[in-house]
Protein backbone atom coordinates (compact mmCIF):
# COMPACT_ATOMS: atom_id res chain seq x y z
CA UNK A 1 0.00 0.00 0.00
CA UNK A 2 0.98 3.54 -0.76
CA UNK A 3 -0.09 5.49 1.66
CA UNK A 4 2.09 7.87 3.20
CA UNK A 5 3.32 7.41 7.09
CA UNK A 6 2.37 10.51 7.35
CA UNK A 7 -1.28 10.63 5.83
CA UNK A 8 -1.73 7.53 8.08
CA UNK A 9 -0.61 9.59 10.59
CA UNK A 10 -2.93 12.81 10.02
CA UNK A 11 -5.89 11.35 8.20
CA UNK A 12 -6.69 7.84 10.77
CA UNK A 13 -4.45 7.45 13.27
CA UNK A 14 -4.20 11.12 15.10
CA UNK A 15 -8.31 11.61 14.80
CA UNK A 16 -9.15 8.29 15.73
CA UNK A 17 -6.87 8.61 18.94
CA UNK A 18 -8.00 11.84 19.33
CA UNK A 19 -3.95 12.39 20.41
CA UNK A 20 -2.70 15.99 21.16
CA UNK A 21 -1.13 18.66 18.61
CA UNK A 22 2.52 17.45 20.49
CA UNK A 23 1.89 13.93 20.11
CA UNK A 24 1.26 14.17 16.86
CA UNK A 25 4.81 16.24 16.45
CA UNK A 26 6.80 14.16 18.09
CA UNK A 27 5.39 11.06 15.85
CA UNK A 28 5.95 13.75 12.76
CA UNK A 29 9.83 13.52 13.86
CA UNK A 30 10.04 10.11 13.99
CA UNK A 31 8.60 9.67 10.43
CA UNK A 32 10.83 11.72 9.44
CA UNK A 33 14.20 9.93 10.86
CA UNK A 34 12.27 6.63 9.61
CA UNK A 35 12.26 8.91 6.00
CA UNK A 36 15.76 10.41 6.52
CA UNK A 37 16.95 6.78 6.73
CA UNK A 38 15.00 5.75 3.99
CA UNK A 39 16.01 8.02 1.97
CA UNK A 40 12.32 8.69 1.00
CA UNK A 41 8.95 9.42 2.50
CA UNK A 42 8.31 6.74 4.27
CA UNK A 43 4.97 4.50 3.44
CA UNK A 44 2.91 1.50 4.84
CA UNK A 45 4.34 -0.59 2.67
CA UNK A 46 8.20 -0.20 5.07
CA UNK A 47 6.19 -1.31 8.43
CA UNK A 48 8.23 -3.88 7.39
CA UNK A 49 9.75 -6.05 10.53
CA UNK A 50 13.64 -6.25 8.56
CA UNK A 51 12.97 -2.63 7.58
CA UNK A 52 12.23 -1.20 11.10
CA UNK A 53 14.81 -3.22 12.68
CA UNK A 54 17.51 -2.08 10.63
CA UNK A 55 16.01 1.74 11.26
CA UNK A 56 16.27 0.81 14.72
CA UNK A 57 19.67 -0.36 14.92
CA UNK A 58 20.67 2.75 13.34
CA UNK A 59 18.97 4.88 15.75
CA UNK A 60 20.47 3.21 18.50
CA UNK A 61 24.14 3.50 17.50
CA UNK A 62 23.37 7.04 16.21
CA UNK A 63 21.31 8.62 18.86
CA UNK A 64 20.17 7.87 23.00
CA UNK A 65 18.75 4.77 23.46
CA UNK A 66 15.72 6.20 25.37
CA UNK A 67 14.88 8.06 21.62
CA UNK A 68 15.25 4.67 19.80
CA UNK A 69 12.60 3.50 22.02
CA UNK A 70 10.22 6.18 21.66
CA UNK A 71 10.53 5.34 17.57
CA UNK A 72 10.06 2.21 18.19
CA UNK A 73 6.76 2.41 20.20
CA UNK A 74 5.94 5.05 17.94
CA UNK A 75 6.12 2.93 14.81
CA UNK A 76 4.83 -0.32 16.75
CA UNK A 77 1.84 1.89 17.59
CA UNK A 78 1.04 3.12 13.54
CA UNK A 79 1.66 -0.34 12.69
CA UNK A 80 -0.68 -2.06 14.69
CA UNK A 81 -3.58 0.70 13.90
CA UNK A 82 -2.24 -0.15 10.06
CA UNK A 83 -2.54 -3.93 10.59
CA UNK A 84 -6.09 -3.49 12.31
CA UNK A 85 -7.64 -1.45 9.77
CA UNK A 86 -5.76 -4.35 7.29
CA UNK A 87 -4.22 -1.77 5.57
CA UNK A 88 -0.64 -4.37 6.04
CA UNK A 89 -0.57 -7.92 6.50
CA UNK A 90 1.63 -8.25 9.20
CA UNK A 91 1.68 -7.31 12.49
CA UNK A 92 4.40 -5.49 14.48
CA UNK A 93 7.00 -8.08 15.92
CA UNK A 94 10.05 -5.72 17.00
CA UNK A 95 12.86 -6.03 19.47
CA UNK A 96 12.44 -4.57 22.68
CA UNK A 97 15.53 -1.24 23.20
CA UNK A 98 17.56 -1.57 26.25
CA UNK A 99 17.06 1.59 28.01
CA UNK A 100 19.58 1.63 30.83
CA UNK A 101 18.03 3.34 33.70
CA UNK A 102 19.53 6.34 35.39
CA UNK A 103 20.10 7.78 38.41
CA UNK A 104 17.47 11.05 38.84
CA UNK A 105 19.38 13.93 39.08
CA UNK A 106 17.26 17.49 40.70
CA UNK A 107 18.74 21.06 41.57
CA UNK A 108 20.17 21.64 44.80
CA UNK A 109 18.35 24.57 46.66
CA UNK A 110 21.81 26.52 45.86
CA UNK A 111 21.94 25.37 41.98
CA UNK A 112 18.45 27.00 41.30
CA UNK A 113 18.66 30.04 43.10
CA UNK A 114 21.99 30.89 40.82
CA UNK A 115 19.84 29.83 38.15
CA UNK A 116 16.94 32.28 39.34
CA UNK A 117 19.47 34.97 39.94
CA UNK A 118 21.11 34.06 36.30
CA UNK A 119 17.73 34.71 35.09
CA UNK A 120 17.03 37.63 36.48
CA UNK A 121 19.94 39.45 34.42
CA UNK A 122 17.87 38.64 30.91
CA UNK A 123 17.73 41.90 29.09
CA UNK A 124 15.34 41.49 26.17
CA UNK A 125 11.49 41.45 26.42
CA UNK A 126 8.55 38.92 25.90
CA UNK A 127 5.44 39.42 24.73
CA UNK A 128 6.15 42.76 25.63
CA UNK A 129 7.26 41.51 29.15
CA UNK A 130 10.89 42.19 30.60
CA UNK A 131 12.23 38.54 30.24
CA UNK A 132 13.93 39.03 33.42
CA UNK A 133 10.37 38.99 35.19
CA UNK A 134 8.94 36.30 32.86
CA UNK A 135 11.75 34.41 33.73
CA UNK A 136 11.62 34.43 37.30
CA UNK A 137 8.02 33.93 37.45
CA UNK A 138 8.06 30.79 35.50
CA UNK A 139 10.58 29.14 37.35
CA UNK A 140 8.94 29.34 40.04
CA UNK A 141 5.80 28.20 39.08
CA UNK A 142 7.09 25.03 37.86
CA UNK A 143 9.31 24.62 41.62
CA UNK A 144 6.70 25.19 43.48
CA UNK A 145 4.00 23.11 41.59
CA UNK A 146 5.92 20.27 39.82
CA UNK A 147 4.02 20.37 37.02
CA UNK A 148 5.05 19.79 33.40
CA UNK A 149 6.01 22.89 31.32
CA UNK A 150 3.11 22.10 28.52
CA UNK A 151 0.94 22.64 31.44
CA UNK A 152 2.57 25.69 32.89
CA UNK A 153 2.32 27.39 29.11
CA UNK A 154 -1.36 26.78 28.96
CA UNK A 155 -2.19 28.42 32.27
CA UNK A 156 -4.51 31.22 31.89
CA UNK A 157 -4.79 34.00 34.15
CA UNK A 158 -8.60 33.17 35.07
CA UNK A 159 -6.94 30.30 37.11
CA UNK A 160 -4.83 32.11 39.11
CA UNK A 161 -6.99 32.41 42.38
CA UNK A 162 -4.82 34.25 45.16
CA UNK A 163 -1.67 31.79 46.11
CA UNK A 164 -3.07 28.81 43.86
CA UNK A 165 -3.09 27.87 40.41
CA UNK A 166 -5.53 25.80 38.58
CA UNK A 167 -4.30 23.49 35.86
CA UNK A 168 -7.39 22.08 33.63
CA UNK A 169 -7.54 18.91 32.55
CA UNK A 170 -7.65 19.36 29.26
CA UNK A 171 -4.12 21.32 28.86
CA UNK A 172 -2.57 18.17 30.86
CA UNK A 173 -0.50 15.14 29.89
CA UNK A 174 -3.31 12.54 30.01
CA UNK A 175 -6.01 14.90 29.99
CA UNK A 176 -8.03 13.07 32.83
CA UNK A 177 -8.48 15.59 35.92
CA UNK A 178 -7.71 19.47 36.72
CA UNK A 179 -4.93 19.95 39.13
CA UNK A 180 -4.76 22.49 41.98
CA UNK A 181 -1.78 23.58 43.44
CA UNK A 182 -0.47 26.28 46.01
CA UNK A 183 2.30 28.54 45.00
CA UNK A 184 4.18 30.99 47.41
CA UNK A 185 3.67 34.14 48.09
CA UNK A 186 7.20 35.23 46.16
CA UNK A 187 5.52 33.28 43.36
CA UNK A 188 2.35 35.20 43.18
CA UNK A 189 4.27 38.17 43.10
CA UNK A 190 6.27 37.20 40.36
CA UNK A 191 3.38 36.32 38.50
CA UNK A 192 1.55 39.38 39.40
CA UNK A 193 4.69 41.29 38.11
CA UNK A 194 4.62 40.12 34.06
CA UNK A 195 0.71 40.66 34.20
CA UNK A 196 -0.20 44.01 33.12
CA UNK A 197 -3.22 44.69 31.21
CA UNK A 198 -3.98 41.02 30.52
CA UNK A 199 -7.48 39.03 30.08
CA UNK A 200 -8.70 36.41 32.49
CA UNK A 201 -8.66 34.18 29.24
CA UNK A 202 -4.24 35.56 28.36
CA UNK A 203 -1.64 32.93 28.57
CA UNK A 204 0.05 33.83 31.98
CA UNK A 205 3.05 32.66 30.40
CA UNK A 206 2.91 34.16 26.29
CA UNK A 207 5.78 33.31 24.09
CA UNK A 208 6.22 34.85 20.95
CA UNK A 209 9.32 33.46 20.07
CA UNK A 210 9.83 29.77 18.35
CA UNK A 211 8.20 27.14 20.44
CA UNK A 212 11.23 25.10 20.61
CA UNK A 213 13.19 28.40 21.56
CA UNK A 214 12.62 28.34 25.22
CA UNK A 215 14.45 25.37 26.51
CA UNK A 216 17.46 26.80 24.18
CA UNK A 217 17.27 29.84 26.04
CA UNK A 218 17.04 27.95 28.80
CA UNK A 219 20.10 26.50 28.31
CA UNK A 220 21.73 29.71 27.82
CA UNK A 221 20.99 30.98 31.30
CA UNK A 222 22.11 27.83 32.82
CA UNK A 223 25.10 27.84 31.19
CA UNK A 224 25.83 31.25 31.97
CA UNK A 225 24.62 29.99 36.03
CA UNK A 226 27.67 27.37 35.41
CA UNK A 227 25.27 24.76 35.96
CA UNK A 228 24.72 21.58 33.54
CA UNK A 229 22.47 22.47 30.38
CA UNK A 230 22.27 19.29 28.70
CA UNK A 231 18.86 16.99 27.15
CA UNK A 232 17.90 16.59 30.87
CA UNK A 233 18.52 19.41 32.77
CA UNK A 234 15.73 21.43 31.89
CA UNK A 235 12.37 22.39 33.08
CA UNK A 236 11.55 18.48 33.69
CA UNK A 237 14.73 18.73 36.31
CA UNK A 238 12.80 21.41 38.16
CA UNK A 239 9.44 19.08 38.39
CA UNK A 240 12.33 16.24 39.66
CA UNK A 241 13.78 19.29 42.02
CA UNK A 242 10.24 19.41 43.33
CA UNK A 243 9.46 15.88 44.12
CA UNK A 244 12.13 15.13 45.53
CA UNK A 245 12.26 17.71 47.82
CA UNK A 246 8.48 17.33 48.65
CA UNK A 247 9.18 13.25 49.57
CA UNK A 248 12.07 14.21 51.58
CA UNK A 249 10.13 16.42 53.15
CA UNK A 250 7.04 14.13 54.11
CA UNK A 251 4.88 15.26 51.10
CA UNK A 252 3.65 12.12 48.78
CA UNK A 253 5.75 13.05 45.05
CA UNK A 254 3.30 10.53 43.88
CA UNK A 255 0.25 12.65 44.86
CA UNK A 256 2.83 16.12 44.13
CA UNK A 257 3.54 14.75 40.15
CA UNK A 258 -0.08 13.36 40.20
CA UNK A 259 1.25 9.91 39.02
CA UNK A 260 -0.84 6.48 38.78
CA UNK A 261 2.17 4.09 39.54
CA UNK A 262 4.74 4.74 42.24
CA UNK A 263 7.42 3.08 39.92
CA UNK A 264 6.84 6.22 37.80
CA UNK A 265 7.21 8.21 40.91
CA UNK A 266 11.05 6.80 41.95
CA UNK A 267 12.51 7.60 38.68
CA UNK A 268 11.91 11.39 39.07
CA UNK A 269 13.63 11.38 43.45
CA UNK A 270 17.11 12.15 43.60
CA UNK A 271 18.81 9.86 45.94
CA UNK A 272 21.36 12.73 47.58
CA UNK A 273 17.70 14.01 48.75
CA UNK A 274 15.44 11.45 49.38
CA UNK A 275 17.83 8.99 50.93
CA UNK A 276 17.19 5.88 50.52
CA UNK A 277 18.79 3.20 53.00
CA UNK A 278 22.51 3.08 53.27
CA UNK A 279 24.10 -0.86 54.16
CA UNK A 280 27.00 1.07 55.47
CA UNK A 281 24.57 2.57 57.94
CA UNK A 282 23.99 -1.42 59.38
CA UNK A 283 26.85 -2.68 58.57
CA UNK A 284 29.69 -4.06 61.08
CA UNK A 285 32.51 -2.03 61.34
CA UNK A 286 35.65 -4.03 60.10
CA UNK A 287 39.14 -3.19 60.10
Amino acid sequence: MKMKLTELLHDFYAPMRRISDRTIELYGYTIKSFGDFLGREPTVADLDELVVARFLAHRIRTREPATAAKDRAQLRALWEWAARGKMVDTWPRIQPVNVPERVPEAWFTEEFQRLLTEASKETVTISGTPAALFWRAILLVCYDTGERISSVLALRWRNVRGLTVLYEAEDRKGKRRDLLREITEQTAEAMQAIKGSRTPDDAVFLWDKNPKYIWRRLAIILKRAGLPSGRKDKFHKIRKTCASYSQAGGVSAQDVLDHADPKTTRKYLDPRIVKPPSAISVLPKVG
